[in-house]
């Protein structure tokens, strides 16, 4: 059995406030959502542009590297393969609405000749290079778009609780004080119309 308010007109004016408070929390939670997903469309635009680029990217690289493969040999790219070195750096920036990652320590220089091997080494190289800062850029907007996306859940939640639990909840215990009180009245009315008519 649910709780039934005491049927007063300040109990009925107290729920008419809270019943006007939660409509606005309801109005302003809407709103949130709306932008959030109109920051998401944007992202999604953004990250199918990012997703483009990168497999194009990666197509170049592929390409010169098999071109330089095939004019220095595969012996000669693997022995350059172990002088190169392995390890990067890698930290945590704060990009304002997310957390970022920051790359330093890669190779930016070949370690090798550049004169003795085939010049398509040398561009994989530079692509590769700039393809690690799009796929930096691409994770860093994928981790967005799924924080975003949680957010717009959490904000359908509230609202679906407040729509569905909270102002039904008000709207019935405002119906059960107006009932109880036009009740009252009438018992009043009724009451006092017996009283009038023995005297």
């Amino acid at each position: 059995m649910s709780f039934k308010p005491p049927p007063s007109r300040l109990e009925l004016i107290r729920l008419r406030r809270q019943l006007a408070l939660f409509l606005r929390m309801k109005k302003t939670l809407e709103d949130a959502r709306n932008s959030t997903i109109q920051r998401i469309r944007a992202l999604v635009a953004d990250l199918e542009r990012l997703r483009r680029e990168i497999a194009d990217g990666f197509v170049e690289v592929a390409d010169n590297f098999k071109i330089a493969v095939a004019k220095s040999g595969i012996d000669k790219i693997e022995n350059i393969a172990e002088l190169t070195p392995k390890t990067v750096r890698v930290g945590l920036v704060n990009r304002g609405t997310h957390i970022g990652l920051e790359v330093s320590n890669y190779v930016t220089y070949p370690t090798y000749s550049i004169a003795t091997e085939a010049a398509e080494l040398d561009v994989a190289l530079v692509k590769m290079r700039e393809l690690l800062t799009k796929l930096i850029e691409f994770a860093e907007k994928e981790t967005l778009f799924y924080t975003l996306l949680n957010r717009v859940r959490e904000y359908q939640r509230m609202i679906n609780a407040i729509d569905y639990v909270v102002i039904p909840r008000i709207r019935e215990n405002m119906q059960y004080i107006r009932l109880a009180l036009e009740e009252g009245e009438r018992e009043e009315f009724i009451r006092r119309k017996i009283i009038t008519s023995h005297i």
